[in-house]
């Protein structure tokens, strides 16, 4: 019967909620809205902070890494978060096809052979030298096939090096207060990086002579080309202290390979090798967590910690249970205004002007998929409403903020698949961007807010 009732006054309990949320507190809230009842029934509007909140650090799922948007290179020493590690393999393209031919002279004296990279955004330091090590695959790759951050790139590789340098990332912040339209985001307190930096490898005369060797019918098809030069392997070094992750970005028209030859008649020619689209981009993350401060909890839920961690590249996400929804589930006279689920950045022990947060977190429900393999899906407020659902960083107050009133109800409803088997929090773009963040745990003295906003039938 009470089922009916909720149904019945569903849009009064609505009207209410909009009131209460738009037009804020009057003297007596509870007072809204009476008038549109039938003599008996009652509508009171009420406030609750939920207390009973666990959260744990856990390994983030496998990542996958086939065709990101950005592909990450170096080792990175966090003092928080230990040791982690992004590189890549890829494959180059002929350009001027199918005249590749008649783009290099048949006779060319080469000058060089050289591998650039071209990135924007550096996460750690800029003192570290990084390591990196070039090799030729040996092993094909395939862009329609799905890859994983796990993947073993080196045994991929001939495991003879083609190229190495050492390379000390370069990072400059550039504000331009004459500029007619500045970079957004960008002021004399906080100026954002305006110079894309290169990395330019020089590779081995080995590699220049297997390049040259090649067929005119090689040279006349990509997909050819493709299985007789399977691409490179860039890797990042083992670094003991220090180290930054850079963010390649591959698909720039500047990074390639690139022939530099001349000839009799001309000098300073270049043919170059593209990497694009349809290129088979993959990356390789590792971590190690051993020496962290969290490492002897992680994965774990008997103890809860403080604080709780979040990364990318598959690192680290945060397992969060609310049991005491279940308490709501059998009370059909309900109807939830409003639900805000707030997580606090804790900004004492990062500095989060060099190590910036995530721009947007991303709270997902867990599920059970038919053969009963734990699944996750996004709340129903998102697909209401992206912005309306939230999760993106709030510099002013350092807080991530969610919105999941829809979902509750439909946990409150008993709704099928809308059980309460808890949530994640993890990042968004989590293999073409470096990000981590700490955030304050649900036993710390700040905890985790979930305020909730409702209506009741009485």
């Amino acid at each position: 019967m009470k089922r009916e009732i909720a149904a019945k006054y569903r849009f009064v309990i609505g009207f209410v909620g909009m009131v209460m949320i738009f037009w804020g507190c009057t003297n007596d809230i509870n007072d809204l809205g009476k008038n549109l009842l039938l003599p008996g029934d009652l509508v009171q509007v009420r406030n609750y902070s939920e207390k009973n909140i666990k959260a744990y650090t856990v390994s983030d799922g496998n990542q996958r890494t086939d065709e990101p948007g950005y592909n990450l290179l170096g080792t990175f020493n966090d003092p928080l978060f230990g040791k982690s590690t992004a590189d890549f393999a890829c494959q180059f393209r002929l350009s001027a096809y199918p005249d590749s031919l008649k783009a290099i002279s048949k006779n060319p004296v080469i000058d060089s052979l050289v591998l650039v990279l071209l990135y924007k955004e550096v996460y750690g330091d800029t003192l570290t030298p990084q390591q990196l090590k070039v090799y030729e695959l040996g092993s094909d790759m395939d862009v329609d096939q799905k890859y994983y951050q796990d993947i073993d790139l080196k045994s991929m590789s001939k495991g003879e090096l083609v190229g190495a340098k050492n390379y000390i990332p370069k990072f400059k912040l550039f504000f331009d207060s004459l500029a007619t339209t500045p970079t957004p985001g960008s002021t004399k307190a906080t100026p954002k990086d305006l110079k894309i930096q290169e990395i330019r490898i020089k590779l081995d005369q080995k590699l220049i002579t297997k390049l040259m060797s090649a067929d005119s019918l090689t040279w006349s098809d990509n997909d050819k080309f493709i299985k007789y030069f399977k691409g490179l392997y860039i890797e990042a070094g083992d670094l003991t202290q220090g180290g930054s992750v850079m963010k390649i970005n591959t698909l720039a028209p500047g990074s390639n390979m690139a022939i530099h030859y001349h000839t009799n008649k001309t000098d300073s020619l270049t043919y170059i090798y593209n990497i694009n689209e349809s290129c088979a981009r993959v990356s390789r993350f590792a971590h190690d967590y051993s020496k962290t401060a969290f490492a002897a909890h992680l994965d774990k839920t008997d103890v809860q910690d403080n604080l709780i961690y979040v990364q990318t590249t598959g690192g680290l996400r945060t397992k969060i249970l609310i049991p005491d929804l279940e308490t709501w589930k059998d009370s059909t006279d309900f109807a939830i205004n409003k639900a805000e689920l707030v997580f606090q950045v804790d900004s004492t022990i990062t500095d989060l002007t060099k190590l910036l947060p995530p721009e947007q977190l991303v709270f997902s429900a867990i599920g059970v998929d038919k053969d009963g393999n734990e699944i996750k899906y996004l709340p129903s407020d998102y697909t209401f409403s992206s912005v309306y659902y939230g999760g993106t960083y709030n510099s002013k107050d350092k807080t991530y903020r969610f919105n999941i009133a829809n979902h509750l109800q439909e946990v409150i409803d008993g709704k099928k698949g809308k059980e309460n088997l808890g949530f994640y929090l993890a990042t968004s773009q989590p293999s073409a961007t470096f990000r981590r963040v700490v955030l304050k745990g649900a036993t710390s003295e700040t905890g985790i807010k979930l305020e909730i906003a409702y209506s009741k039938i009485k």
